[in-house]
């Protein structure tokens, strides 16, 4: 890419920027998102992209920036420090700030606190400034109590943080703003000199005596003073602007505070949309350490950045319409409290205090609570924004309750017909049924069988995806959503009958026609889709038997679907144990395969393959891998695509063409002489055309070198979906989900045909909000009676005995022998001579009493721990549990008659959280022997890294492999900037474990 210099942006005045920053940063990203501001003496890095970029390197975008304005204001802290410096100092101020403390120690605080100053706020009347009479002294006395600094008032911190943040800011270089701040800082250090020596002398649970108790490591002086100052900066004003700017925004858009005043789960979504919106730290400095380029601009080395988080958050390459504020937009990760090492410590305290304690407590509180019309509200800062004066009158005190909930009316219950039941329409039926608890949803399905791609789908081998299932179960049997099978809209029922017998009616029928390979010669004889063969391997009742397979297949795609069909293709029956294969289907439809050709036109780094599933493929046992069009693979352990096609090529040169015992990666074969099948893994290479008299005998491709041909007997595509005739809907045309007002689109008919199973639980929870919006607006009714039964539909009991049946019949070491044919089905589930046992649901709590289970967490910020305790408290007091830190952990502490859950988040680009290092270290480096070993691994990351993003738990996923453990269970991950809380989906995952767990007891 050529590289540029710097436009010039010399119309850019401080004062503007103070004043609205939002119009100027919008053209600076039109033109590119790099400019040298004179007045601001460094060049401003505004777009998304580029201020990403900043994040993921630390050895060039320095934080340590010399002649920094913050270390001139508040001493050289860790945020002007970069790793390894910083993180020693992070890791001393993090007990304190981890979620566990603040859940555990500060939440009852800040709400003691929010309550006294709210007191004091309406002891001071209607027209009182919601900013200086009640978010500036809560959220001081919180930090005064958090940091330990008792012998200062709420008063004091207050006048410190301002001061100091301003000379932070001071970029027009004012002296008064220098002596204030000064003065700031004097007062800071003679306050900490007093208290630090009372808190050697009192222990307690503030930030100050947990860091004199630090095992092994005593901050200087100098710095505890810096960190502190800073601590008082961000700590104070973030919690502060953001609950003003919230209050604002619910204040003037009443159809949004009705939804959040109707659903308290909103007041997250509330908060991170704030601070999207008006990022309360809008700038940070950075240097850059060499000549460099970003974004196509070069940058010299020396040169000073001005990091606008208000800028990146408000780019229109992210968000739709990012100027508004919508806390019901598509979540996505904002960049409020900064990426990479430097997140922000507080954010768990910042987020209890506003989204947890004081917004819901304001607003249930007030009664007609508005803003005051002829003293209107103002808003100021571009280094720091926030509201500068809000006031703000009210009717009187009403109930902790909204008014509607107090005076015990429920909100309106829709009737809602659900159309398909794979994951996006059981996702939609359980987002609504927490919605609108008492609504009547029923879920058509032109199958006598529920659950669609996780059946169907999903591949054999891979029980613990399957296993969510189970979720859905209870859905059915214990939540009252009505499953109404073998009713196929468009000839059983039309969709104007559905729309006139609901109230709202949402369509997520999938897309299930393989994409056609755009090249000639697709259509010749011996191509087929990916869909097509997993369908058949998972006996699909439409799908018809196949010609079998020859000794040469190419499969084109380097996505997980591909992955699938090469791993379907080439495990042998042992590796079946526990699925739900059909060993006869599968063994005369692959027997004849001596080699696969896997084709993607990416090279490793970008290919769009889950590197857990390429690694999985490198220990199958007979296998032997060569790779080709790979390049040069970087060993540094920061890209997990390319650390696992590294693996791959370690697997084909190991043990001399056999793939064997020499090679890296588990589960290798030893002493076998050749190999059952060789995978050709090939990168770089685009689909020319196929060719063949009749029937495809030579797949060609072309990459920069030219062309190249393989030779084939057959092809298989993994290249996405496509909608077929019976689509109701185009797919990806309304990528919101509403179709219109009662008729929505989930899944792959809302996007179209992208996404995994825990995407679309994700985007169902938004689907539920647009559909309870278009009730609160009136733009859907209430008023719709259903549908009477329709001749023929099966129900959920015959679901269950369809289940029974299956299980019944299954072949030793497997799950069950699903019946092929429609008929066969539906006699099974007439059939009442079957007697139903009771449910068993699946979940961490009910199977966990009976399987002794240890939580492993590794955490940097705290998260994983977090996680590690709320999913703890799901097991109940009955189960068998215990809950570690990996820091304390060594090999010799992992029990054979245990199961393991690992809760492992990712540091930095890429590594093991640093308690984790020496458990991993004694792994590697020891490799003590774990067979017997069982655990599952749950990844914490943030999905915008996407080169690493959850490598960290890979590692200790690796490590473990490689010592003889044995993974149960689905890869679970969960993605930070997401909108399904973390604790959440580590319990879906954990019963998706548990169920794995219980049916291979059974079995």
């Amino acid at each position: 890419m050529t590289s540029n210099e710097a436009p010039v942006a010399d119309w850019v005045t401080i004062p503007d920027l103070y004043r609205d920053p939002f119009p100027i940063y919008e053209r600076l990203r039109a033109e590119g998102g790099v400019h040298w501001l004179p007045q601001v003496g460094r060049y401003l890095i505004t777009s998304y992209e580029a201020v990403h970029e900043t994040e993921l390197d630390q050895q060039i975008f320095s934080a340590d920036e010399q002649g920094s304005l913050q270390i001139r204001a508040m001493g050289h802290s860790m945020l002007r420090r970069d790793d390894p410096e910083h993180y020693i100092e992070r890791k001393a101020w993090q007990p304190a700030l981890r979620p566990g403390a603040v859940q555990r120690v500060w939440k009852s605080k800040f709400q003691r606190n929010a309550e006294r100053y709210l007191e004091e706020f309406i002891a001071k009347g209607p027209g009182a400034d919601l900013i200086w009479d009640f978010s500036a002294p809560f959220a001081a006395e919180s930090l005064r109590e958090l940091i330990g600094l008792h012998n200062a008032t709420q008063q004091d911190l207050q006048r410190w943080s301002q001061t100091m943040i301003d000379a932070t800011g001071n970029y027009a270089d004012d002296p008064e703003v220098w002596a204030l701040g000064k003065q700031s800082f004097d007062e800071v250090d003679a306050a900490l000199d007093e208290m630090l020596a009372w808190h050697a002398a009192n222990p307690n649970e503030s930030l100050l005596s947990q860091l004199l108790r630090i095992p092994d490591y005593e901050m200087p002086l100098d710095r505890i003073r810096a960190n502190v100052k800073m601590t008082i900066g961000g700590g104070l004003n973030e919690p502060r602007d953001a609950l003003g700017v919230a209050a604002w925004g619910l204040l003037t858009h009443p159809d949004q505070r009705a939804a959040v005043e109707s659903d308290p789960s909103l007041w997250q979504a509330v908060f991170d949309e704030t601070i999207r919106w008006v990022a309360p730290i809008g700038l940070y400095s950075r240097q850059v350490t060499r000549d460099t380029d970003l974004v196509g601009v070069r940058l010299p080395a020396g040169a000073r950045l001005g990091i606008c988080i208000l800028s990146a958050n408000r780019d229109e390459r992210v968000w739709d319409d990012p100027a508004s504020f919508d806390i019901r937009r598509e979540s996505k990760p904002h960049l409020a409290f900064g990426k990479g090492v430097h997140v922000c410590l507080g954010a768990w305290a910042a987020r209890a205090e506003v989204a947890e304690v004081a917004l819901p407590l304001l607003f249930s509180s007030l009664d007609g609570l508005s803003l005051v019309e002829d003293d209107p509200a103002e808003i100021g800062g571009w280094v720091f924004r926030g509201m500068t004066k809000l006031p703000v009158a009210w009717n009187g005190r009403r109930s902790s309750r909204p008014a509607a909930a107090a005076a015990g009316e429920a909100p309106p219950a829709p009737r809602v017909a659900i159309v398909g039941s794979g994951p996006a329409g059981s996702f939609t039926a359980q987002a609504l049924r927490r919605s609108f608890p008492a609504a009547p949803v029923e879920v058509f399905d032109e199958l006598p069988t529920p659950y669609g791609l996780v059946r169907y789908g999903v591949a054999a081998d891979h029980q613990g995806t399957k296993a969510v299932a189970r979720q859905f179960d209870r859905l059915f049997a214990e939540e009252g959503v009505r499953f109404r099978g073998s009713c196929r809209v468009g000839a059983d029922v039309s969709l104007e009958d559905l729309r006139g017998a609901y109230d709202a009616v949402v369509l997520a029928t999938g897309m299930h026609r393989d994409a056609r390979l755009p090249v000639p010669g697709a259509d010749l004889v011996g191509v087929r889709g990916a869909g097509a063969v997993t369908r058949f391997l998972n006996c699909h009742p439409d799908e018809p038997v196949p010609d079998p397979l020859g000794e040469r297949v190419a499969v084109i795609g380097h996505g997980n679907v591909a992955m699938d069909i090469v791993r379907l293709i080439a495990r042998d029956a042992a590796g079946f144990e526990g699925s739900d294969i059909d060993d006869a289907s599968h063994r005369r439809f692959t027997e004849r395969v001596r080699t696969v050709h896997v084709v993607g036109r990416s090279g490793p780094a970008t290919a769009r393959f889950d590197p857990v599933m390429v690694r999985e493929l490198a220990g199958l046992a007979g296998v032997r891998h060569v790779v080709h069009g790979a390049g040069e693979l970087a060993d540094d352990g920061r890209d997990a695509r390319i650390d696992a096609v590294r693996a791959l090529a370690a697997r084909g040169a190991g043990a001399g063409g056999a793939g064997g015992a020499g090679a890296a990666g588990p589960g290798a074969p030893a002493g076998e002489a050749e190999p059952r099948i060789t995978i050709e893994w090939w990168f770089g290479l685009a689909p020319e055309r196929l060719e063949g008299e009749g029937r495809v005998e030579t797949a060609v491709f072309r990459s920069g070198e030219g062309e190249t041909r393989i030779v084939v007997d057959d092809v298989i595509t993994a290249i996405g979906f496509a909608a077929d005739e019976n689509s109701p809907l185009e797919p990806g045309a309304h990528p919101d989900g509403r179709v219109e007002p009662g008729l929505y689109a989930a899944g792959w008919l809302r996007r179209g045909p992208r996404g995994t199973i825990p995407d679309q639980r994700a985007d169902a929870r938004d689907l539920a909000r647009i559909i309870a919006a278009d009730l609160q607006s009136g733009a859907v009714t209430v008023s719709a009676a259903g549908l009477p039964p329709i001749a023929g539909e099966t129900d959920f009991d015959g679901w269950r005995r369809i289940d029974l049946r299956e299980r019944l019949t299954a072949a030793p070491g497997r799950e069950r022998a699903k019946l092929p044919t429609r008929e066969a089905q539906l006699e099974a589930a007439a059939d009442t001579g079957l007697e139903l046992p009771p449910l068993e649901t699946g979940t961490a709590s009910g199977i966990g009493p009976a399987a002794p289970t240890t939580i492993l967490f590794g955490t940097e910020s705290g998260g994983a721990e977090l996680v590690a305790d709320e999913l703890a408290r799901a097991f109940g007091e009955a189960a068998d549990l215990v809950v570690r830190d990996l820091a304390e952990v060594r090999a010799a502490d992992l029990d054979p008659s245990r199961m393991h859950l690992v809760i492992c988040s990712t540091y930095g680009d890429g590594e093991v959280p640093s308690a984790a290092q020496p458990f991993v270290r004694q792994l590697t480096d020891e490799r003590p022997r774990l067979a017997g070993v069982r655990y599952a691994v749950f990844g914490m990351g943030d999905r915008s890294y996407e080169r690493t993003y959850s490598r960290g738990s890979e590692l200790v996923d690796e490590a473990l492999q490689a010592c003889g453990a044995t993974r149960v269970g689905e890869y679970g991950r969960h993605d930070a900037g997401g909108s399904i809380p973390a604790a959440e989906a580590a319990r879906d995952w954990a019963a998706g474990v548990f169920a794995e767990v219980a049916a291979a007891v059974a079995g």
